[in-house]
Formats: structure tokens, C-alpha cells, sequence
């Protein structure tokens, strides 16, 4: 397929979006006091939690989501942050010490930065952009239909509200809460005309700038003292392809997504925020700006509470266990003990009611399978390998591993973050637990993030990126010393090894990925739509009359209708749509329309006036993704037989053919796929 969307027609987009996520965060955390990279690296946190606050409450009071109302409400944060930051006294926080840091970057250090930045976000970017092909290449993975066409309704209604604003994806029949923060953002996001081209843009930015400015961040409060772990940080985070490739490809959950791009941003303003040497007053004000962090890692995505506490809550713990041992030293024994015990039972009390919370039970009962080893999983993780789906191995990620191995025995060793450590190895077993043994019992604790070790991977990333830095600062010291060579040249020397040892930083299996749900063919799992039936659907916007509603099986495509060509549907995602019976009749039996009332009965209560026909099987070389829940729709061939009235698997003996002729009119076809004018029920 010709034509389409290219990159560099949405280059503005890409960087507007960008300013989009970090600029109001960055503009509260500035005002509350907080300064260089800890507000670049949390300031997207903040604004996922105000995007998700403010959508709630326009949603409220009947105030339509545009950028504009955003950008007023989020002005609005931004001078009440000046305002408390006035009144504390914070703003004006003196410049040679920052709350980042033991002192700010130099400029040939910000330089440095500046440089494996672009060298390791570059690279994230171009595989990205490499993998999808065009910008408006549709994704093909079953959360990707959802999230586009949910992504077309907030920009159609104007209603970002996690708490039923994505009611139309369920035909109204249902408003429940659903994670619309990623929605909210990437709808009123400037410069981007279709759907399609703002999701796969907004790839780009969660994962070359919200993440790696998170990692940035962390890596300046972890390693205060030293710039250079800072400085590999780009590069460190662009030799895995668990996150972001994975991510936003072969899962496309960009809510989850975004919510860990958002973690290590927040836990880097935890650090600060709980940093001994600051005043009560810049903690207070920090505090403030966590709080901010916090709701927006946890509406972005609800599991990112678990992912906060499993990577954050060792962390606290060594913070609050530092605060008692210096009370109970000082003789305030009783107030030591009593803190630690309230702390040891709010931490129990709340695992017990989250384990027995109702929502959070519905997310553990997920049962997926697993392997009847560890070893695998071990295996997958030391190579980066992803732990998803079956890739060719083309390049690894030992170097990177040893790193971390190394970070370890330093952190034990210096007694210097060692809670990095330990967040680790909880993101290790939880992830080997998800993907080992079902019959294992633990294996519920990796029910927080619905069983899927793919999902749990991501988080082990944030601590070994951290301890990786901090092994290579120290070795690149280490070898300046020996070789009484410059440390800066040193270090440049580990990014360039860095780069040959991982294949260009992971870039054949970046790619791959990437390509695995965007072009290569066949589509992993199953193709939803080849290159000409993509073609057919933007076309259906010219072809079909504005008041059309189509009908046909989601698999097969007939969703993307809505997000590409505003052509309404039957059925805006792949899973059925509940409380709907007529959608129920329509995906078990519609194949025998001419014979059974009630299909007829559904047809006209749903207004359907087309229907999307895809001949495409599971056998062909395009490999045609399938699903049991809609034998009714499966393979339709109006043109040969198929559903004109003749029962295709000969349960009835009445052709109808007659009436079956006067029924169907073809009005566009594309590969597989066609679009046809239905009036058999009229």
C-alpha cells in the first residue's frame, strides 16, 4: 500500500505532545520549588494527574475536554502552586543546591547528557517509527482496536471521565471505570488529524521522553554525588526492548504504558520529597507535588498503585527505619517502637483489604498459562529477550545484565541503595511467578497485574537501569584511574561498547517487535487487515453514505471503520459488548438472517444498513485472526452463497435465492474484505 501519513508530516505533533505531557507538570513542580531534571523527569506524572482530575470534574459539571479547557485548568494548578510555593518560601529555593541532587549539573555534564539522550531516545524513536512504517499504520492487537476507538470517542464527545466517560465503547449499556488519562492526553494533543498517527505518535514520546526523563531523575537522586550515572541513563534504557517496544506494540496497552513511563519520575520525587536535609517547608511543598505524581501513575493505569508500591515500598521502608533508629537513639524509644509496628500494620492491613477488594479480585482472577519451568523465564530475562509471544532471537542484552550484576555488588558493598536491590529482585519473582508453574500458589501475588509476566518485566527495568548506571559510573572511574585517561573520554568509550555488544542498541529486535503488530506479515497472532482492506476502510468515508452503520465480525476487522472513517459499527471493539442481546444474536447466528426472525429483529433494532464481509481464513498465508465468539459473521461471501439466506453449514435446506439477491449490493471490496449494502431486513 502507497500513500498514507509519514513521519515527518507529524513532526510538530510529536513535539507538541511532548510539551504537552511535561510542560504543566514541569510548570507546578517549578512553582512549588522543585528544579532541573527532578521536575523535567516527574513534571509528566503531575500532568497525567491533572488531565485525569480534570476530566473527572469537567466531566461533572458538563464542561466539554478540549485542549483549551485543559490548558485552563491546568493554568490554574500551575498559579496555586506559585501561590503555596510563595507562601512557603520554596520557590525561590537557592539555585547551587537542588532537591535533585548535591549540586546541579555542570554545563559540559548537561552536555554530555544532551548527547546520550538523543543517541539513546533517537534510537528508541527511529526503531519505533522503523517498525510501524507509515504514522497512520494501524496496530493490530486486540487492545489496540479498543484504545483507538476509544481514543476517536473522547475527541467525538468531549467526555475524558475515567468514571464512565468511555461509556460508547460498551453502546452505553454500561458506564464503568476505565483508565482514560493516556485517552484524555492524546485526544486534544495539537497536530495530528487522524486517530491513528496521535496513538502511534504518542508511543514515541511515552517512550524517548516521559521515560527516559523519569530514569533521569531517579538516577540524579539515587547517585546524587556522581554525574556520569545520569548521563548512561539514555543508553542504558535503550538496550531493552521490554519497555517501550513491547508495550505499545504487541501488548498496545498504552494506559499501562503510560503509567510506568510515569514511575520512575514519581519515585524520584519521593526520594527528594523525603530527603533529610530539606526544611519542613520544602518537604511539605514537595509532598504536594508527590501527591500530584502519585494520582496520575495510578489513574493512568489502576495496577500502577501495585507497580508503586512493589518498586516504591522498600524504599519508604529504609527511609522510615533510618528516622526510627535516629529517634530511638536520641531516647524517644517508645515513639520508635510505636511508629514502626503502625507502620508494619498499615502496610498488612492494606494488603488484606486489596486482597480482598472486589475490583482488585476481578484483575487477580485472570488465568493465563505458564511454563513448567523457571528456567525460561530466567533465561529470558538475562537477555532481555521478550517474555511474550515467539520472537526470533537477534541481538541480546548480556552486557547490560552484567552491569546490573555489578550494580548489585556495589550496592551492597557501599550500603548505598540497596532498596534497589531488593525492588529488583520482588520484580524478578513476580515476574518468574507469572510466567512459571500455574499450579504454583505464590502465583497470585502476580495477580496485580493481571498474570501476565510481560506486564511485571517492565517494572524490573526501573531498579536494573538504576543499578546499571551506577556499575558503569563507577567503572568508568575506575578505568580513568587505571589508564589515567579522562573520565569523560572513558565513558564515552562504554557507550560506544555499549552499542556494538547489544547489535546498535537493540536495533534488529526493536524493530522486529515493533513490526510484529504494525507490518510484518503475517501479523502476530493473527492479521485483522491487510494492506489493500486498510486501503477499503479510509476509502469508506467517500463510499458509504453518513448514516451507515456496519455490521461484520471484529476480528476481521470492521472496528477500524470507526477511528479511520467515522463510519459507525456494530461493534467497537473485539470483545462483545455486554447487556446487548441483539449484538449477541447478530455475532452467533447472523449467517441465517433469511430463516430466523430474530436476526432480522436485531438488525433492525441496531439500524443496520452494511455489512463488512472478509473471506480471509486462518489457513491462508496471511494467517486471518479468529475468535469463537462470532460463528455468525465468520467468513462472510454474500457474492458466493455465504449468508444469502442458505444455511452454510446445511442445517436448513431453504436457499432463498431470490431474495437473497435483492438483499446485498456490493459497494467496495479491498484483499480479503468487501463492503456491501444490506437490505434483507428492511
Amino acid at each position: 500500500m502507497t500513500g498514507g501519513v509519514g513521519w515527518g508530516e507529524v513532526v510538530p505533533g510529536i513535539v507538541l505532545l511532548a510539551v504537552l505531557w511535561v510542560l504543566p507538570g514541569y510548570a507546578v513542580l517549578r512553582g512549588l520549588g522543585a528544579r532541573g531534571l527532578l521536575a523535567l523527569g516527574a513534571g509528566p506524572a503531575v500532568t497525567t494527574g491533572l488531565a485525569g482530575v480534570l476530566a473527572i470534574g469537567y466531566a461533572l459539571v458538563g464542561l466539554p475536554w478540549t485542549l483549551l479547557t485543559f490548558a485552563l485548568g491546568a493554568l490554574v494548578a500551575v498559579v496555586v502552586a506559585v501561590l503555596l510555593g510563595t507562601v512557603l518560601g520554596t520557590t525561590g529555593h537557592p539555585s547551587g543546591v537542588t532537591v535533585a541532587g548535591e549540586r546541579a549539573l555542570r554545563h559540559t555534564e548537561r552536555g554530555w547528557l544532551a548527547l546520550t539522550w538523543l543517541l539513546g531516545g533517537g534510537v528508541l524513536a527511529a526503531a519505533m517509527t522503523t517498525g510501524m512504517g507509515r504514522a497512520d499504520q494501524p496496530p493490530q492487537a486486540w487492545d489496540a482496536v479498543f484504545h483507538l476507538n476509544a481514543l476517536w470517542f473522547v475527541r467525538e464527545t468531549g467526555d475524558a471521565s475515567s468514571l464512565g466517560g468511555l461509556a460508547p465503547m460498551y453502546a452505553d449499556n454500561a458506564a464503568p471505570f476505565y483508565p482514560a488519562v493516556w485517552h484524555s492526553l492524546v485526544a486534544v494533543a495539537p497536530g495530528f488529524e487522524g486517530v491513528t498517527e496521535a496513538a502511534n505518535a504518542s508511543s514515541l514520546v511515552l517512550g524517548s521522553v516521559v521515560w527516559v526523563a523519569g530514569l533521569v531523575a531517579l538516577a540524579r537522586v539515587v547517585w546524587p554525588a556522581r554525574a556520569l550515572p545520569t548521563i548512561l541513563v539514555p543508553v542504558l534504557a535503550a538496550t531493552f526492548v521490554t519497555f517501550p517496544a513491547v508495550a505499545v506494540s504487541m501488548l498496545a496497552v498504552w494506559p499501562f504504558a503510560l503509567s510506568t513511563a510515569c514511575l520512575p519520575g514519581t519515585i524520584a520525587l519521593l526520594v527528594a520529597t523525603f530527603r533529610g536535609v530539606l526544611s519542613w517547608r520544602m518537604h511539605l511543598a514537595l509532598g504536594i507535588g508527590l501527591a500530584w505524581a502519585v494520582v496520575g501513575v495510578v489513574l493512568a493505569h489502576p495496577s500502577g498503585l501495585f507497580s508503586l508500591a512493589l518498586l516504591a515500598l522498600p524504599l519508604l521502608t529504609v527511609l522510615l527505619l533510618r528516622q526510627l533508629r535516629r529517634q530511638f537513639r536520641l531516647g524517644r524509644r517508645v515513639g520508635a517502637v510505636t511508629a514502626g509496628v503502625a507502620w508494619v500494620v498499615l502496610v498488612g492491613g492494606a494488603a488484606v483489604f486489596l486482597l480482598t477488594f472486589p475490583p482488585v479480585l476481578a484483575i487477580m482472577d485472570y488465568r493465563r498459562g505458564g511454563q513448567e519451568s523457571y528456567l525460561p523465564g530466567l533465561g529470558s530475562l538475562a537477555i532481555d529477550h521478550p517474555l511474550i509471544y515467539v520472537y526470533t532471537i537477534t541481538s541480546v542484552n548480556l552486557v547490560t545484565t552484567l552491569l546490573v550484576w555489578l550494580g548489585i555488588a556495589l550496592a551492597l558493598r557501599w550500603r548505598h541503595a540497596r532498596w534497589l536491590v531488593v525492588s529488583l529482585v520482588a520484580a524478578v519473582v513476580l515476574t518468574l511467578l507469572a510466567a512459571g508453574p500455574p499450579e504454583q500458589p505464590l502465583r497470585v501475588l502476580s495477580g496485580f497485574w493481571y498474570t501476565q509476566a510481560s506486564r511485571i518485566n517492565q517494572l524490573v527495568l526501573v531498579p536494573a537501569i538504576l543499578l546499571a548506571a551506577g556499575a558503569g559510573g563507577w567503572l568508568a572511574g575506575r578505568l580513568s584511574r587505571v589508564l589515567r585517561v579522562r573520565v569523560e573520554w572513558v565513558a564515552a568509550g562504554l557507550v560506544v561498547a555499549l552499542v556494538v555488544l547489544t547489535s546498535g542498541l537493540r536495533w534488529t529486535s526493536q524493530v522486529q517487535v515493533m513490526a510484529s503488530t504494525y507490518t510484518a506479515s503475517p501479523i502476530a497472532w493473527g492479521t485483522i487487515l491487510e494492506p489493500e482492506e486498510v486501503a477499503m476502510v479510509d476509502r469508506a468515508a467517500q463510499t458509504l453514505p453518513e448514516d451507515a452503520v456496519v455490521l461484520g465480525e471484529p476480528v476481521a476487522g470492521s472496528p477500524y471503520l470507526l477511528h479511520r472513517a467515522g463510519v459507525d459499527v456494530v461493534f467497537p471493539q473485539l470483545s462483545p459488548i455486554p447487556d446487548s442481546p441483539e449484538r449477541d444474536i447478530l455475532l452467533d447466528r447472523f449467517d441465517r438472517w433469511a430463516v430466523d426472525p430474530e436476526v432480522c429483529e436485531a438488525v433492525r433494532t441496531l439500524g443496520v444498513t452494511h455489512v463488512y464481509a472478509d473471506s480471509l481464513t486462518f489457513e491462508d498465508p496471511a494467517n486471518a485472526k479468529w475468535e469463537e465468539t462470532s460463528p455468525g459473521l465468520r467468513n462472510l461471501d454474500p457474492d458466493g452463497g455465504f449468508g444469502s439466506g442458505a444455511d452454510p453449514l446445511g442445517r436448513v435446506d431453504t436457499p432463498a435465492t431470490e431474495r437473497a439477491e435483492e438483499a446485498w449490493t456490493l459497494v467496495d471490496e479491498g484483499g480479503h474484505a468487501s463492503l456491501w449494502e444490506f437490505t434483507g431486513c428492511a
